[in-house]
């Protein structure tokens, strides 16, 4: 009687450990409807899961075996007390017998079937949206979460005449090495891919269930050019998971994607079709790029790249409002990877209309290049009714006073000499719709760097200067130094030193904004265009920061001019101090012809006093 009341409590154990995790997960979920639904309806939903769970663990009578998957699998661990305490002891033994014969069973999807000894009922067959999370590869943990290394301990020796020196084999599942040298892991049987470390015996349970959910789930949806894309991210329960289609080139999921902004990159009033398939095949490049091998795809893809980059390579050459997000240089070299790639694909290219599949570093390169161009399709609305054709041109609707910009940039432009114009204008043409049209922008600034950086000759203003050639802002020391050698003059008024005095003032303004801008412009990561992008992403939210970017450029230039000026000032305040009117009639007559003709260009329209002012005459409409 001993042996049998042990067992019976061993089962009672069992059967405690068992469903406590269950009912454990089954009381988490209903906590979270008693908060979305009330308190009602979650305890509804909390009597009646475990009345039902109840039911599905307890066998239907004291001599039938348990018709559920979960008890039977309980029962290959533990034997199974099938009949009454009281009964005959020969029928008890068949049936402890009987119990430890039954097997657990799993369905089977191939030769790499599901590994997981682990009791089911931790995993629920039934779909359960709230457990998975559409995915993106744009999202993927990849480059932002990796295993780390402990450096504490030691290295291990390597054994003696040791030849064979190969990955930790996973069951099902083979090991693939990115061309980075990311490992991921793929299985060929049910053509899933993970990043999760399967070398946890706790997570390959886990994800070799969830790819046979998630493939039932999907049913006749996918095909044999369908792949899945799943991974666990941190502590939740929740697997973020997405489907490939290789012959259209885009993804889907079972759920809906609730935040397509993520796939959008912020792109306000995405509403066709067409543009929500672009969106997702760039999404679909970039998943070829992070699991380049076993990608198939169509041979003509290669000269698809090709074609598009030999019309970038000439739209870029012959028009200034292009809207190719590239210089020549670099398309180029795109273009010779483009070549190479079609070359190698030509001898593989089959009769029919058959997919290949390129090496791991050729997919990377193809995935790459076709990734950059389907985003520029995106971004500039390829193929609907308000593309952006040119690179300054807003599919949205502009406000007039964007255009002419406000009262505080119309009130700095004339007090800075109208170079806050110019820098507002240059603005706006590189930094349409939040996008940054790099090769223009890369341009100007390098221009700008190197006007700012020119300070290498401040110690040298107050010495002399040497050469021939001087920079714009270099000049700022010439002014200092012109201004501090006036003052040495004998028998300087009052009003003019005080004149010099702000000349200086501007002159040492000119060098130390000058200076400022040239260092941070180093630390801002400007060098990419992505670090641009960044860059202007973070001092331009609103109409008010494209001001102040553009007065903020035009400071060093316009202390320049100030300084100038004011030394113009002294001089003037000093020559016409004099009392003879000899010396008066032939200085003033020339000071007014001067000041004419330095004048003119303003005057005539060559540089224009605000960014909206268009000089007379007509539009060009043809150039020759």
């Amino acid at each position: 009687m001993v042996p049998y009341l042990r067992k019976i409590l061993t089962w009672l154990g069992f059967l405690f450990n068992t469903t406590a995790p269950r009912v454990r997960f089954i009381v988490r979920q209903c906590i979270f409807r008693i908060r979305k639904l009330g308190i009602r309806a979650g305890l509804q939903t909390l009597l009646s899961r475990l009345l039902a769970y109840c039911r599905r663990i307890s066998p239907k009578n004291s001599y039938e075996e348990p018709a559920t998957a979960d008890f039977a699998a309980a029962s290959n661990i533990h034997p199974v007390l099938t009949t009454p305490v009281n009964g005959l002891s020969q029928g008890l033994l068949s049936a402890i017998q009987a119990a430890d014969q039954l097997q657990v069973q799993h369905p089977v999807a191939g030769p790499c079937a599901s590994i997981d000894s682990r009791p089911p009922s931790l995993f629920p067959t039934e779909w359960d949206p709230n457990r998975f999370k559409t995915l993106v590869p744009n999202l993927c943990q990849r480059y932002n979460k990796r295993v780390i290394v402990r450096s504490s301990k030691g290295p291990d020796p390597i054994p003696a005449k040791k030849k064979d020196f190969k990955a930790i084999p996973v069951d099902g599942w083979e090991c693939v090495v990115h061309p980075e040298g990311a490992l991921y892991f793929y299985d060929a049987t049910r053509r899933a891919f993970t990043d999760t470390n399967l070398r946890s015996a706790k997570l390959l349970k886990a994800i070799n269930h969830l790819v046979d959910q998630l493939r039932s789930t999907a049913g006749d949806t996918i095909d044999d050019l369908t792949y899945l894309v799943l991974e666990l991210q941190g502590k939740e329960e929740v697997c973020h998971y997405y489907f490939v289609q290789h012959d259209k080139r885009l993804l889907f999921w079972l759920q809906d994607l609730t935040e397509p902004i993520c796939i959008y990159e912020k792109v306000k009033g995405v509403k066709s079709d067409t543009h929500i398939k672009i969106a997702l095949e760039a999404q679909y490049w970039m998943h070829c790029e992070l699991y380049p091998s076993n990608a198939p795809i169509q041979p003509q893809i290669p000269t698809e790249l090709k074609h598009v980059l030999l019309h970038s390579h000439s739209d870029f050459l012959t028009s200034d409002t292009s809207v190719v997000p590239y210089d020549l240089p670099t398309l180029q070299n795109m273009l010779d990877l483009s070549n190479h790639l079609v070359e190698y694909v030509g001898p593989l290219t089959p009769s029919s209309n058959e997919c290949v599949v390129l090496p791991a570093h050729l997919m990377c390169v193809l995935a790459r290049l076709m990734r950059l161009f389907a985003r520029s399709k995106f971004l500039n609305f390829y193929g609907q009714v308000s593309a952006r054709l040119n690179v300054n041109q807003s599919v949205y609707e502009v406000e007039p006073s964007k255009q002419k910009g406000t009262l505080r940039l119309r009130l700095a432009n004339v007090f800075l000499w109208g170079a806050p114009g110019a820098q507002y204008k240059f603005l706006r043409n590189t930094w349409t719709d939040n996008i940054l049209n790099y090769p223009k922008w890369y341009k100007h600034i390098s221009r700008l760097n190197g006007d700012w950086s020119n300070v290498t000759i401040f110690v040298g203003g107050f010495l002399g200067l040497l050469g021939t050639v001087i920079q714009p802002f270099e000049q700022s020391t010439v002014m200092l130094a012109v201004d501090i050698s006036f003052l040495a003059v004998p028998g300087v008024i009052s009003a003019a030193a005080v004149v010099i005095y702000l000349s200086a003032m501007c002159s040492v303004s000119s060098l130390v904004v000058s200076m400022l801008l040239a260092v941070e412009n180093r630390g801002w990561g400007t060098d990419s265009a992505e670090g641009a992008a960044s860059f202007m992403a973070r001092m331009i939210h609103t109409q008010s920061d494209v001001e102040a970017l553009a007065i903020m450029y035009s400071l060093p230039y316009a202390y320049l001019i100030w300084g100038m000026f004011c030394f113009v000032t002294a001089l003037g305040i000093s020559v016409f101090h004099l009392t003879n009117v000899a010396p008066l009639v032939v200085v003033g007559l020339c000071w007014v012809a001067v000041t004419t003709l330095t004048l003119w260009p303003a005057w005539w329209g060559k540089f224009n006093m605000t960014p909206w002012s268009v000089p007379k005459g007509g539009q060009v409409k043809e150039t020759v």
